[in-house]
């Protein structure tokens, strides 16, 4: 929008002589653009741009492609421009460099390949369509190249502090950390002043980049005594202040010590308490001597330890030899491993042994003990001896009627112990025995388990004592018969020999009438029972045979009284007097058997006649009794003895006549009292000796005793019998050479000697790289009850959560493994949102990591943070934070339309009027780096009067013409400082007007 006014010719005269001016200097100075004004292929065409220009244009945002649109002239076939497929992967040709993603550029459906082998790019410059865009192209086609010069050189910024930045007709140098000025030729400094230290500690500096400037650092040390405490490096930052300020030198500090016990303490601290060069003197109660030769006198050394350990007081002690207990006695003290001052032991004796003498002794302060040991004699009990109708067998393993002594007591057999009392008596340590003398008094069984059953009465030899062997007879009534023992006797185990029986009415044999007879019964019980008769009579020309009764009368017997009567004579059975097994008969008719011819029988030796020995023929034909039995004859069974074996041989029967049993006792047991150790079962049913038992063999104790640092402990400490054990262990910290247990042998020996016991070593240790170790020996080097405490130096931890103190224990172990110390590290740091981060190591103690920005952000927090000693970052990591440019009012009478919502930087607005306005100043403001827009607040200003404007005009074009001479010059003066204005607000660096981010290219070797 504008006035139309007539200039005079003078005017367009300048305005050529301007734009000539213009064209010189878009050509001559800073980054520059350049076409060919023919066309070529792509290799010929930046082959080119190198041999006359610098290389083949790379773009690097949309503000440079609206400006390449708008000076370029429009070709046929556009323009070529630095980038091509390389390995099938879009490249800058200037830098190698592969294109992202963010910076592409391609017009719609591009890249297509068109199956041509398209491996080059095109610009499209004033087109209708695509303005701007790129499209790929066979690299065969000719096209126009574009090309462009590049204003850095080799001076343009101070080497090592600078480096030189490319921009659209200019150059900036960028400067490193510390650097700053055009070309980056000053150098930061920091204050020499704020590294001074405080006393006890010098400071040396040393600068790389001039007295006490960027990167200028300085180390503190103190003076010999003094610990430092805080940072002992600082370094001169870009911020002009030095990363850590100057630490302090603390006196050094060994650990207190206190007083020993049963001692005293004097300590003089000339610089503190128990600090650098205190001393302390030590001095032991008397009767109490320093422990180990230790030094008196302690020193604080400059590292924070003494020059020995904290010394104590240790017991005068007695000698241990001369307490050797007596035989039969053992030692008991109130510190077994000691025997120091003013302890006390007490002497006791085996069980069985009574002490004569003192029981107690006590060391002395001249090392000796208070008394001598006493003795022990073995303890006696009264004499016992055998009881009437029994038997004594006593066992003395130590002494007649002594401790240990038993007697078991026998009663005969009917005979008991009286009183229930025990049948073994053991002679106990009081010197009395368990119980009283035993006597034996008959036994006697219970007259109440004797009531006869019915139809039965009892007799009995004894019927006031019913004592043992006395004998009861049951008898039933006359027509009864007796079912069970018919006799019972009192045994010597208080019972009866048997139940009581019962009487059941006798049952004679059913009769038949006889052949060549009659017979005629009265049954007045029962049918041919008890007190039944029956009458025969034989037919004539006969006669009962045998003699029998014509009549038959059923007696008590439960036979009839007379054999079934035939035509025969009467006569008893032979075969009925067969003898029995191991037995012979002798009759008084040896071929008759005849009534009342009588039979004797008689057993072998070794067997015994059950049942009656003698038989009669009676008038009913039957033997008076049936043949008894011969039964071999029974020795009491024996056991096998405890701790033995027994074989025996039974030629007849288990435990019978003629029966021999061997015995013979297990290795470490012998026969008690040299019994016989074969036992006969004679004819008697007795053996011929009582039953043998086995005692065990017993070892010497005097034997046993323990060596240094050891104690014995046996199975059995009063016996030392045959296998019993005792195992020797050590003290604490000792370990056993030689055989830990030993066994009593059959041979009254021990199986091994006593062992010793030597002081365990843990494996030794060393000091870790970067850290201190600290050791205490109270036995032995790396022995036992040894300690080590392991520091680490500032900014150093024991690794893994070691633990900082070692501990040498009884298994020969430490309490944890050898610590080694680790740098600390401070949590990992991520580049900030809009930013990037350089760090100098990976993120350990003393690592320093700075921030920057990318363009358009600023950084908001401290440039740069250290890793402190204790694993923290010396400040809050930095974040980065968008330039904003002051909100713009929208212009009365007119219109504002901006490319964001929020003015940050970049962001460009255009202004336009309503009609009947005219904008007075710039169409279009740009939010730029420093927060400031590029041009002044738009203002519509209403259009004035036609007539009025006409005068002005014609005042301005003679106004012109009079001084265009004159001012000419001055005009292209402006005009220049203007687009130098404009040039310098269009940076390559800049992301306006473009959604990609831009990439960032600072010299000729660096495009993209």
């Amino acid at each position: 929008m504008g006035v139309c006014v007539k200039v005079p010719v003078h005017f367009f005269a300048s305005l050529v002589l301007i734009s000539s001016v213009l064209n010189i200097w878009r050509g001559s100075e800073g980054w520059s653009y350049h076409s060919s004004h023919f066309k070529m292929d792509w290799e010929h065409a930046r082959q080119w741009c190198r041999q006359n220009y610098t290389d083949m244009v790379a773009i690097q945002n949309k503000e440079e492609i609206s400006h390449l649109n708008k000076f370029l002239p429009k070709v046929d076939g556009y323009y070529w421009i630095g980038i091509r497929k390389i390995d099938d992967r879009w490249t800058w040709v200037g830098t190698n460099k592969t294109l992202t993603k963010e910076a592409e550029n391609w017009a719609d459906k591009e890249p297509n390949n068109g199956g041509n082998n398209e491996d080059c790019v095109e610009i499209y410059i004033k087109r209708t369509q695509d303005e701007g865009k790129w499209n790929d192209e066979s690299c065969l086609k000719k096209k126009t190249a574009l090309c462009y010069t590049a204003s850095c050189k080799d001076d343009s910024c101070v080497s090592g502090q600078g480096e030189c930045v490319e921009t659209i007709n200019s150059h900036t140098c960028s400067c490193f950390k510390g650097c700053y000025g055009e070309r980056c030729e000053h150098v930061v400094k920091c204050k020499p002043n704020e590294v001074t230290p405080a006393g006890h500690a010098s400071v040396q500096c040393f600068h790389p980049k001039g007295n006490f400037s960027y990167d200028s650092h300085c180390e503190y040390s103190c003076e010999e005594g003094y610990e430092l405490k805080g940072s002992s490096t600082t370094r001169c930052t870009s911020t002009t202040e030095w990363s850590s300020k100057p630490p302090t030198c603390q006196l050094i500090q060994c650990p207190e010590l206190i007083k020993p016990q049963e001692g005293e303490m004097r300590c003089n601290h000339p610089l503190g308490r128990f600090s650098y060069r205190s001393t302390c003197e030590f001095v032991c109660k008397e009767g109490y001597k320093l422990r180990d030769n230790s030094s008196s006198t302690l020193f604080c050394g400059a590292t924070g330890r003494w020059n020995d350990s904290q010394p104590t007081c240790e017991i005068v002690k007695c000698k241990s030899e001369d307490l050797t207990p007596p035989d039969h006695a053992t030692v008991q003290c109130s510190d077994p491993t000691d025997f120091s001052y003013d302890s006390q032991c007490e002497y006791s004796c085996e069980e069985g042994y009574e002490l004569r003498g003192s029981s107690t002794t006590r060391c002395t302060s001249t090392t000796e003990w208070s008394s001598k040991p006493p003795t022990c004699e073995l303890i006696q009990c009264p004499e016992l001896i055998k009881p009437q109708e029994g038997e004594m067998q006593c066992n003395h393993p130590m002494g007649r009627f002594s401790y240990q002594s038993t007697c078991e007591f026998v009663c005969k057999e009917g005979y008991k112990l009286r009183d229930n009392r025990s049948s073994t008596l053991f002679c106990g340590a009081t010197g009395r025995w368990n119980d009283s003398q035993p006597t034996c008094e008959i036994v006697k069984c219970k007259p109440e388990d004797l009531t006869p059953p019915d139809h039965a009465t009892v007799q009995c030899s004894d019927t006031t004592d019913f004592s043992y062997d006395s004998q009861c007879e049951y008898s039933c009534e006359e027509g009864y018969e007796l079912k069970g023992s018919s006799t019972t006797r009192c045994t010597s185990t208080t019972e009866w020999s048997s139940k009581p029986p019962t009487c059941q009415l006798i049952q004679c044999p059913e009769l038949i009438k006889p052949q060549e007879g009659e017979m005629q019964c009265n049954h007045p019980m029962g049918r041919f029972s008890y007190q039944s008769t029956c009458e025969f009579v034989c037919k004539e020309g006969y006669k009962l045979r045998d003699n029998s009764s014509s009549t038959l009368f059923c007696g008590a017997t439960g036979r009839w009284n007379d054999s079934k009567p035939t035509c025969e004579i009467v006569k008893c059975k032979s075969e009925d007097l067969t003898p029995p097994d191991h037995a012979t008969v002798q009759c008084s008719d040896p071929t008759d058997f005849s009534y009342d011819s009588q039979c004797e029988y008689s057993c072998e030796e070794g067997y015994e006649l059950k049942g009656s020995s003698t038989t009669r023929c009676t008038s009913t034909t039957e033997w008076s009794s049936k043949p008894p039995t011969c039964e071999l004859i029974q020795c009491p069974e024996l056991i096998k003895p405890q701790e033995g074996e027994m074989q025996c041989n039974h030629p007849m029967g288990q435990f019978s006549y003629r029966s021999t049993c061997e015995f013979v006792c297990k290795e470490g047991y012998k026969l008690q009292d040299n019994s016989s150790s074969t036992l006969f079962c004679g004819a008697t049913g007795r053996w011929n000796d009582s039953q043998p038992t086995c005692e065990i063999v017993k070892c010497k104790s005097e034997d046993l005793t323990p060596p240094d640092h050891a104690t014995v402990q046996c199975s059995d400490p009063t016996d030392f019998s045959y296998d019993s054990q005792c195992e020797y262990s050590c003290e604490e910290g000792y370990e056993l050479k030689g055989s830990s247990t030993t066994r009593c042998t059959s041979t009254t020996e021990w199986s091994s000697k006593p062992p010793t016991c030597e002081l365990i070593q843990c494996p030794e240790l060393i000091k870790p790289q970067e850290g201190e170790m600290r050791c205490n020996h109270p036995l032995g080097r790396f022995s036992y009850q040894s300690t080590c405490e392991f520091v680490c130096e500032e900014g150093y931890k024991l690794q893994d959560n070691s633990s900082s103190t070692l501990f040498c224990g009884a298994t020969g172990h430490w309490n944890d493994s050898q610590p080694t110390c680790e740098i600390h590290h401070c949590p990992a740091l991520g580049s900030p949102v809009n930013g990037e981060l350089s760090c100098t190591s990976s993120f350990s103690y003393g690592s320093k990591c700075s921030f920057d920005c990318v363009e358009g952000f600023l950084l908001q927090g401290a440039l740069e943070i250290s890793c402190t000693k204790m694993a923290k970052w010396s400040h809050e990591p930095p974040h980065c934070e968008a330039v904003v440019c002051p909100q713009l009012p929208e212009p009365i009478n007119g219109h504002m339309n901006c490319s964001s919502e929020d003015p940050i930087f970049g962001t460009v607005c255009t202004f336009s009027c309503l009609d009947g306005h005219q904008l007075i100043s710039d169409e279009i403001m740009t939010c730029n780096l420093n927060g400031s827009w590029s041009g002044e607040v738009a203002l519509c200003q209403a259009h004035p009067d036609p007539s009025a404007s006409l005068i002005k005009a014609t005042e301005v074009t003679l106004g012109v013409a009079g001084i265009i001479s004159s001012s000419s010059l001055f005009l292209v003066y402006w005009i220049l400082k203007r687009l130098r204005s404009k040039a310098d607000k269009f940076d390559l660096n800049s992301t306006s007007d473009i959604e990609d981010p831009p990439q960032v290219y600072k010299s000729v070797d660096s495009l993209i």
